[in-house]
């Protein structure tokens, strides 16, 4: 834990005064020794200097640089503090500002940073001995560029007070400056309020809506008299003289004043107001407030709302409503760190890349010295300027506006850095820019009224805390707030004229209402009625024009969409998008939709967060279409955590980003310390991944396979299942009720000791010959069949006394079978077991209808186990592996051994069978997850918890380990492949496995693994077998890489060299070549300017390449 925060010793003005005259004159050389200096540094200012050294805190820390031919090299930061600072130290000799030595100690350090292991740390400084030093932080997730730097003139820093305690801090205490924890710590201590005020004010029947906007005019007026746009505690002064009075009418009438008076603007009493306008003071209800309300308000006011950042205003909202209503679209609190890690490659990147070309060109102008080129070198800033104040922003499902703020904030921090840089050049004369980028460049679409007017709000306090943050704190001009017109309230996917009622499309309800007079239960009203409405003229709706698309839409599971949105909604939905799945996402239509944009050139990127179901079966065809129109994904994370506001929100989810094609794509992944890493790609897959694509393939089943791979019985219905004791009184009353009951099998009990518990499996039978069987006819009755009337699909409400899916093909397979391997859709490990068929497995477990333990082995080889995770997607928070059937069985090609090898890998895994069952079957404590826990860390060398060492030695788990040590060779072997092999290449060759067995079938040639079974029922229709005779195919010429015309514009030509060195390493002469018409020469001036710039790094063999940026 850090420390109490700690104070800048009261000595330190005067220390640091006698330092900076101490090294006034001191000769270059002695200038140069910048560790005396810095120890003596440290000493003045209070702080812990680097001597002695330690690992952590030292100077000339190695760091190790490994460029993408595996070539090491290794550089030094001048002094590193971990978790503190990097720190970059040049001595100019002269008195003159030298920013060009500046820049380039920044683009240096900022490089070495980006190969340190871990954590980047939250300062960057340069130096320049005993004159300049300047620092960079890192709270908004990056450091910035040059510009962007906080310059401290070091022989007159004793007397800046608040430059002392920024570099005390920096030595010391960083944490306590970090934003994030000071917003983090205000909001959870008034949120708590708030939400008490809120629920006091529903409890007394006052509409969810009404109080959500009276708590949003709260909420900004604490924050506007504490950033100086209200009269100092003017909202606060109010409340406590209206209490001071006891008259809950008094309070009612100032706090109505004092908001029209905000709105127009004029005197409140003795105070002259700013005209705020906007929507947000439009309409001015005061609610009656109880004394306890007023405390309430008042403990509210009484914090520092200047520390909230505005994304807060969204939280606090969204705890103030019903929490059935604060899921019913997924409109939770987004982290904003997720936020960030998203808007960076989306927005933030392709506005840097055009930054630093132009950054590029006005250095090159600046270095001639001529008064020409210095002006020309402004209007290039200038119109840099203007191209960003033209830029266009949406947020199409921007909920209370969290995303289109870190947007605009991270935008405004660039625009500083021109704006800085204009100030510079122009030398303080006309370097005054009157027009920012402005929230009307900020679009959203939003369904609720409350949350597009929070939004809206959201926005505006965000830019004038910005405002005040960077104009001396000065007021901005009246009006403060504007009615910008650019967050709609409307539906961002559907259009339509009107909804109409029909009656005629009514279904039954299936919501549990009513009593049942016989069990007691819960079951749907008979008489109750879900009404239909036709959405009339239904079409897509229109989004805004925009530059950037950036957002969170909302999780909906296809499945769900339905009940959540209603029959209406969700047939003119599905209609209207008919390109896309019926089983996709809701999230999808916004996906799909941008990324049309995309491709169509309308959009420059497009990044939106969704549920990591993105990558799974039934939404990947959006994306592969949306890549073969060339929307491509160029930034993703596949999986990562989400932190929703309840335990119930917590889900997995995807980000992506889309873009025009380019070299290379970036992957991001989050590891399970929460570290996050990025590694390049060529290409990013429909499923996310890198490297080999199965994405494809996993569209061509194996036709050996087929018939023999199934879910368990969907049973949707606990009326069907019976404990233990009613069983035995069951089987007692009628020993023919044997025959329909059955051990129910699921997950659970396989990775453990089996529960007690059977269901009523009438199978494929018809009502009569359910009916005799009296008693348990009689079960169902009573309790599954008043559920059923209920149901939509009239199949299920028809045959209510079977399963929702009694699997007929799953039982034909299983028939004549007294085993067959089965394994958990989502699980953890990925296990495969044999379970006898007088079990019921359940819809948890997928089924493989083969008793061969030869294939047992094949299935529980590491070999189909990194097919089965590469292919299957993850769910759940605990971001589990899934088994799905389609992908990791049906195209799965299985080795051909011979009979002795066959006979070895049946044998191994039985034992490994054998040997788990009766470490389950010996100590309670054992389960299938404890022991693959145990496995895992036995090869990874961790240590054990007490815990795992108990089922270590219960369950044997180095024997377990050691036999699927040994089925991995066997299988490997039966492959004819090496062993042992990296995942890459097990997929790589499976694939290649795959796809010659496809061109086999297609001749006719089908390697069954249960051909006895499977030739009667699917082999019927094949081709007669023949021999591949075909020559092979002619090789194709590797294509010549094409040449580009040169740019025109100097600004052109360095975003045009900075994508050559992302793509390749090259020389300056390979750059030249890359281009028709560039000019050896100013291609190396242009590259030393990047280099200077810290944009990329160059060897000792003369060759270029884009630097790493910090993750």
């Amino acid at each position: 834990m850090p420390e109490p925060n700690r104070s800048v010793p009261a000595d330190s003005p005067a220390r640091l005064r006698q330092l900076a005259e101490d090294w006034r004159d001191t000769t270059a050389q002695e200038r140069s020794a910048f560790q005396t200096w810095l120890i003596r540094f440290c000493e003045a200012l209070g702080a812990e200097p680097p001597d002695p050294p330690t690992d952590d805190y030292q100077f000339e820390l190695p760091v190790h640089v490994v460029d993408r031919e595996g070539r090491e090299s290794t550089n030094f930061i001048d002094c590193w503090k971990a978790g503190h600072f990097a720190m970059e130290a040049k001595a100019s000799g002269s008195d003159a500002r030298n920013d060009t030595l500046l820049r380039r100690a920044f683009g240096q350090v900022r490089n070495y940073v980006a190969h340190v292991p871990g954590d980047a740390p939250p300062y960057l400084m340069v130096v320049d001995v005993p004159r300049t030093l300047i620092v960079w932080d890192r709270w908004s997730g990056q450091y910035g560029d040059f510009a962007a730097g906080r310059r401290i003139a070091l022989a007159s820093l004793h007397e800046r007070p608040d430059d002392i305690a920024l570099l005390y801090d920096i030595f010391e205490q960083p944490w306590v400056r970090d934003p994030r924890g000071r917003a983090q710590a205000v909001t959870k201590e008034i949120a708590a309020g708030l939400g008490e005020l809120a629920a006091r004010l529903e409890d007394r029947g006052l509409d969810n809506e009404r109080v959500a906007r009276f708590l949003m005019r709260c909420v900004f007026s604490c924050f506007a008299e504490d950033v100086g746009l209200l009269p100092d505690k003017l909202f606060r002064q109010t409340l406590e003289q209206a209490k001071a009075a006891g008259n809950a009418t008094v309070l009612e009438l100032a706090l109505t004043s004092l908001w029209k008076t905000m709105d127009t603007g004029g005197m409140f009493g003795a105070q002259l107001l700013h005209r705020f306008n906007g929507h947000f003071f439009k309409t001015v209800e005061a609610l009656p407030l109880e004394a306890g309300d007023v405390d309430l308000l008042i403990d509210a006011a009484k914090y520092d709302w200047s520390k909230v950042e505005p994304s807060i205003f969204g939280t606090l909202l969204v705890r103030a409503l019903d929490p059935e209503e604060r899921h019913r679209l997924g409109a939770e609190y987004t982290p904003r760190a997720y936020i960030e890690r998203l808007v960076e490659p989306t927005v933030v990147e392709p506005i840097r890349e055009r930054w630093t070309a132009v950054q590029g060109a006005m250095l090159q102008l600046e270095q001639s010295g001529k008064k020409k080129d210095i002006t020309a070198a402004v209007k290039q800033l200038r119109d840099f300027h203007e191209w960003m104040r033209g830029l266009s922003f949406l947020d199409p499902a921007c909920g209370s506006g969290n995303f289109l703020y870190v947007t605009m904030i991270a935008v405004k921090r660039i625009e500083q850095e021109v704006l800085k840089e204009i100030e510079r050049l122009s030398g303080g004369q006309g370097g005054l820019v009157l027009d920012e980028v402005h929230p009307r460049q900020f679009h959203g679409i939003e369904v609720k009224p409350w949350a597009r007017e929070i939004a809206e709000l959201t926005l505006w306090i965000g830019y004038h805390q910005f405002w005040r943050d960077t104009h001396g704190g000065r007021t901005p001009p009246d009006p403060i707030l504007e009615d910008t017109g650019t967050i709609e309230c409307r539906d961002a996917v559907l259009a339509w004229d009107e909804i109409v009622r029909r009656p005629e499309g009514d279904r039954p309800d299936p919501t549990p209402r009513v009593r049942h007079p016989v069990t007691g239960e819960l079951v749907p009203d008979p008489e109750a009625r879900l009404p239909y409405y036709e959405y009339v003229g239904a079409r897509q709706a229109e989004w805004p024009k925009a530059d950037f698309i950036v957002g969170n839409p909302p999780y909906i599971g296809g499945k769900k969409i339905r009940q959540t949105l209603g029959d209406g909604y969700t047939d003119a939905l599905q209609s209207v998008y008919s390109a896309l799945p019926d089983a996709a996402d809701f999230v999808m239509y916004w996906w799909s939709r941008a990324a049309h944009l995309v491709a169509g050139g309308e959009v420059v990127r497009a990044g939106l967060i969704t549920t990591n179901s993105l990558r799974q079966k039934h939404n990947r065809p959006v994306v592969r279409r949306a890549l073969a129109e060339d929307a491509n994904i160029i930034w993703a994370i596949a999986d990562h955590e989400w932190s929703g506001e309840t335990d119930d929100a917590a889900v997995r989810v995807s980000m992506t980003v889309m873009g025009r094609p380019r070299a290379h794509a970036i992957i991001g992944v989050q590891q399970n310390d929460g570290a996050f890493a990025e590694h390049r790609v060529a290409r990013i897959n429909p499923d996310l991944t890198g490297g080999v694509d199965l994405a494809d393939m996993l569209e061509s089943p194996l036709r050996a396979n087929d018939g023999l791979c199934f879910f368990g019985f969907l049973i949707n219905g606990p009326g069907f299942l019976i404990d233990r004791a009613e069983f035995e009184r069951l089987i007692a009353a009628d020993v023919r009720n044997a025959s329909v009951l059955k051990p129910i099998i699921g997950g659970q009990d396989v990775t453990r000791r089996p529960a007690d518990e059977y269901v009523i499996d009438f199978g494929e039978q018809s009502l009569q010959e359910a009916r005799d069987f009296p008693l348990l006819y009689n079960i169902v009755l009573d309790r599954v069949k008043p559920a059923r009337d209920a149901n939509r699909d009239r199949g299920i409400r028809e045959n209510w006394w079977r399963f929702h899916r009694i699997r007929q093909d799953l039982r034909q397979a299983m028939a004549g079978l007294g085993r067959v391997a089965v394994t958990v859709e989502t699980m953890k490990h990925r296990f495969f077991t044999f379970l006898t068929t007088t079990t019921a497995p359940d819809h948890s477990l997928v089924c493989i209808a083969v008793d061969d333990g030869s294939v047992l082995g094949v299935l529980s080889s590491v070999i189909h186990v990194t097919w089965a995770l590469a292919a299957g997607g993850r769910l759940g928070f605990g971001n589990d592996p899934r088994y799905n059937r389609t992908v990791c069985f049906d195209p799965f090609p299985f080795p051909l051994p011979h009979a002795p090898l066959r006979a070895r890998i049946a044998a191994l895994a039985e034992r490994l069978d054998a040997h788990r069952k009766a470490a389950i079957a010996r100590d309670e404590r054992v389960t299938m997850t404890g022991m693959y826990n145990v496995v895992e860390k036995l090869r990874s060398g961790e240590p054990l918890t007490p815990k795992e060492r108990a089922i270590h030695e219960i369950a044997a788990c180095g024997v377990l380990r050691d036999l699927h040590d040994e089925l991995d060779a066997l299988v490997a072997e039966a492959y004819g492949w090496p062993w042992p092999m990296e995942k890459e290449e097990i997929l790589e060759r499976l694939v290649a496995l795959h796809d010659e067995r496809v061109a086999e079938e297609k001749r006719g040639v089908v390697r069954w693994l249960r051909p006895d079974y499977q030739i009667p029922r699917f082999g019927a229709d094949l081709p007669a077998a023949t021999l591949d005779l075909g020559a092979a195919a002619e090789a194709k010429a590797a294509p010549i890489a094409e040449r580009r015309p040169w740019p025109k514009s100097a600004v052109e030509q360095l975003a045009a060299l900075g994508a050559l060195v992302a793509q390749r390493r090259v020389t300056v002469e390979e750059a030249a070549a890359s281009f028709d018409g560039a000019k050896r020469e100013l291609v190396a001036r242009h590259l030393e300017t990047l280099a200077m710039m810290g944009e990329v790094t160059v060897d000792a063999g003369g060759r270029y390449e884009a630097a790493r940026k910090v993750a």
